[in-house]
């Protein structure tokens, strides 16, 4: 008999819990236990596998060793498929906890419908959502630490499959009173001189500056966000231009000035609004029933702006 058939669910979840959380203590708490359960029951763990899960740092909390990290990935997938099992005979398989992520700019325009449609359909389902950036939502599926995600195809990945579900090409975001403003399309050569402001966020970046090498132009980067709002009111505030995929349903910013979208007259490849889930994985009722959902959503509001 192996090692295997000594370890048991209970001692997975606690170690699952004190990874995520970094601690014992913080585990024991979320899942109401004592702290000497969830630390005797590691410690046994260990024991019973021959190799140390946790490196102990007083004043950092936990670590995971390699042992510990690749443990983890195997442990979620243990742990999911049993509550797939339970599920897959349960009245009740649209109820508990489905974990979730979006794009940081991609959750103010989703995340509002989406989260009123849920409410109605599925009552009894609690969807967690993190804001995640392109690699950080790959590296989260693969983990195991998200089922599905909304996000741009930006990276390709052997692992992880993309349905798409809209696509957005590039523009050029423009002060309303910029001379440019009102044209029907604007190359890239004819602001290469100009301050460019930057969206920069992982993979985001290479991606925007890739559609002006591509074309031969080299940007001036004057300035370099991560939030999509603040490159949208420096625009609007006439401290350059920006180069964007996803625009508001109106012209204003948070600074109350407007900001112009105008067509890129160069060949710029769009991004397209994926729904990412993991590779020959068939998808959980909870995250058919969330899906489903996220499509209808992301149709309509590209049903809205072509109209």
């Amino acid at each position: 008999m192996g090692v295997g058939s000594e370890v048991s669910i209970a001692q997975l979840i606690y170690f699952v819990h004190a990874a995520e959380n970094g601690s014992m203590t913080a585990a024991a708490e979320e899942l109401f236990v004592a702290q000497s359960a969830v630390s005797t029951s590691i410690s046994l763990l260990e024991r019973k596998l021959g190799t140390t899960l946790f490196l102990r740092k007083r004043a950092k909390g936990l670590e995971l060793t390699a042992d510990g990290r690749e443990l983890l990935i195997r442990a979620r997938q243990i742990l999911t498929s049993i509550r797939d099992a339970v599920d897959s005979v349960s009245p009740n398989a649209l109820s508990g906890v489905l974990e979730t992520a979006c794009f940081k700019t991609l959750a103010p325009f989703f995340l509002p419908p989406i989260w009123a449609r849920l409410s109605d359909a599925c009552p009894t389902l609690r969807v967690k959502v993190t804001e995640l950036s392109c690699p950080e939502t790959l590296h989260a599926l693969k983990e195991r630490r998200i089922d599905v995600a909304i996000t741009y195809d930006i990276i390709a990945d052997a692992a992880v499959h993309f349905e798409v579900l809209q696509k957005r090409p590039a523009y050029i975001g423009l002060a309303s009173n910029h001379p440019l403003a009102s044209r029907s399309a604007i190359s890239l050569r004819e602001l290469a001189d100009e301050p460019f402001i930057l969206l920069n966020l992982p993979a985001s970046r290479e991606y925007f500056l890739n559609a002006f090498t591509s074309n031969g132009v080299a940007p001036n980067i004057s300035y370099e966000f991560e939030s999509f709002e603040t490159v949208r009111s420096m625009v609007a505030g006439g401290h350059g231009y920006t180069l964007l995929n996803q625009a508001p349903s109106h012209e204003l910013t948070y600074s109350g000035l407007p900001i112009a979208a105008v067509p890129v007259l160069e060949p710029v490849t769009p991004l397209n609004v994926v729904l990412a889930y993991r590779t020959g994985e068939h998808l959980t009722a909870k995250a058919e029933a969330f899906t489903s959902i996220c499509r209808k959503v992301v149709q309509q509001s590209g049903e809205q702006a072509g109209s």
